[in-house]
């Protein structure tokens, strides 16, 4: 089908801002510095939303709904969950107007650096993935092993509990980076593979089975594992964790027609609860939580009441300040009793109570609680390093372990650029936490860390789902939750990475645009 062709007039886009514009069936990004327009596909390449709707912050263009981020002046990717950049336009100019190109180029390779060697990465998660990606991406020449325990190639472990489970997602659709990635970027995969030891010392990687690998550098990101229910009952067949593809496929599968029981209520638990209650064919679904109300250790009872309710309206019933007793049945399970007696009918348990980090390769550098602490090179050692959900690294909020799908994807993208003296990039401490969950089709996001909510102020209505919430530590605001408040959110996050965050006096006096303090607050033009 043929179009007129899309033509941009400089007044159209404010000055140093951006503007999305229909060119066909797609739209088009046009930003501007002066007299200079740039355009890329105003389609997020990582769901799809209109970057049009999301923020530019001098040489940054971030996405209203997952915060990827983009360079304003080529299109490369700054931040994930994205993959890859923008795919980019070719403009003309016609006196005050310029014209857009038809078809669009491919996006402009990042930064590049250098590095050779072969470099071994132990685990193909979020993190393990980002990390062979960017390198390949910015430059890097040498020879890339991927070592994953699971019989397949990296894959988008966040549907799982969300598309997948409802059926929406296909299984084709999940790798990372499609189905022929390793060939594409020339990594050696090695799935259904088990590392047992590091011998750093040697450079050298001993697998089950006696082979060993040596390697100039490693990166170790194996991830976590969920952790186990203690209670009699607890090996009964009916009983599922939910971290690999494997444990989602035997869910649903499990989960057509039965009286689900979901122990815990935190995030993970709760987006399987929402995806089985509904098309994922489930007869019914019981939340049992330790706290007295969901998502207790992220948000206030305010806000978690407000989500538990929309989960309630679904069907889904909760028995909170509960504890499991035990599992009971034959060989498969059929109810979980209650400390206190009382006895859920159940035929698939689904355990969310959290994970323990995999960090049995780094036993001589790990904390009491399992952690490695790296630098913000992600660096455990020379020539070693850590990432994803093992490693306690440097944010601008200062240290933390965070458990979350794009903060690995954050830490492979800043590891390789370390690895590859990447010019100008990013280190993890100048870089923001964040993550989302959805449930029903309604977003929550979260910015920043908070160890506790001892001093937390509202903005809007939880009931209403459009609200935003902050959380302090003595007057610094180190968090931010919301929903339908996207723009707010995506303006905090760089308010945080600039060190501009109002202090919780500014945000307790009343509402005020996050958006007008970050044009404020941010560097004009082209400088990042």
């Amino acid at each position: 089908m043929t179009h007129a062709p899309l033509r941009v007039r400089t007044a159209d886009v404010p000055d140093g801002g951006m503007a999305s514009f229909p060119h066909g069936d797609r739209k088009v990004l046009v930003v501007r510095d002066g007299d200079e327009l740039r355009a890329f596909d105003a389609k997020c390449p990582h769901a799809g939303a209109d970057l049009g709707k999301g923020l530019r912050c001098g040489a940054r263009v971030v996405c209203p709904w997952h915060h990827a981020t983009f360079s304003a002046d080529d299109g490369h990717l700054l931040e994930p969950p994205a993959l890859d950049g923008l795919k980019r336009y070719t403009l003309t100019r016609d006196g005050d107007a310029w014209e857009v190109a038809e078809e669009a180029q491919a996006p402009a390779k990042p930064p590049q650096g250098a590095a050779d060697g072969h470099t071994l990465v132990v685990g193909g998660g979020a993190a393990g993935f980002m990390v062979a990606q960017s390198l390949r991406a910015a430059g890097y020449t040498g020879d890339l092993t991927m070592v994953t325990q699971e019989e397949r190639a990296p894959y988008d472990r966040t549907a799982l509990s969300k598309a997948y489970l409802t059926g929406k997602k296909k299984p084709e659709t999940l790798p990372l980076g499609g189905g022929d990635w390793a060939q594409k970027q020339r990594v050696t995969l090695r799935s259904g593979v088990r590392a047992e030891k590091l011998d750093h010392a040697a450079k050298r990687l001993h697998l089950a089975g006696g082979e060993v690998l040596p390697y100039d550098r490693v990166v170790v990101a194996t991830g976590a594992s969920p952790k186990p229910l203690k209670v009699p009952g607890a090996d009964l067949d009916g009983v599922y964790p939910l971290r690999s593809l494997a444990d989602a496929e035997a869910l649903r599968a499990a989960a057509q027609g039965a009286r689900v029981v979901v122990v815990g209520s935190s995030f993970i638990g709760l987006e399987a609860a929402s995806s089985l209650v509904g098309e994922g064919g489930a007869q019914s679904v019981t939340v049992v939580g330790q706290d007295a109300e969901v998502l207790g250790r992220a948000l206030t009872p305010r806000v978690g009441r407000a989500i538990r309710r929309l989960h309630e309206d679904k069907g889904v019933r909760f028995v909170l300040e509960a504890e499991v007793e035990r599992l009971d049945g034959g060989e498969k399970v059929e109810a979980v009793t209650l400390k206190g007696g009382e006895r859920l009918d159940a035929d698939l348990v689904l355990l969310g109570i959290g994970v323990s980090p995999n960090t049995d390769l780094l036993a001589e550098w790990r904390d009491e609680k399992g952690a490695v602490h790296v630098d913000a090179a992600l660096q455990l050692a020379p020539d070693l390093y850590a990432l994803g959900d093992i490693a306690a690294a440097p944010t601008v909020l200062g240290e933390m372990r965070v458990e979350h799908w794009r903060v690995a994807l954050q830490h492979g993208l800043a590891a390789a650029q370390a690895i590859l003296d990447v010019p100008g990039a990013a280190p993890m401490d100048a870089r923001v936490p964040f993550f989302w969950t959805q449930q029903y089709g309604k977003s929550l996001r979260y910015v920043g860390h908070a160890d506790s909510l001892d001093e937390t102020h509202l903005w809007g209505d939880p009931d209403t789902l459009n609200f935003i919430e902050f959380t302090f530590d003595g007057e610094h605001t180190v968090a931010a939750s919301g929903m339908g408040r996207d723009a707010d959110l995506v303006a905090f996050e760089e308010l945080l990475r600039l060190g501009r965050a109002p202090v919780a006096a500014e945000v307790r006096a009343g509402e005020f645009s996050l958006p007008e303090r970050l044009r404020d607050a941010a560097p004009s033009g082209r400088l990042s």
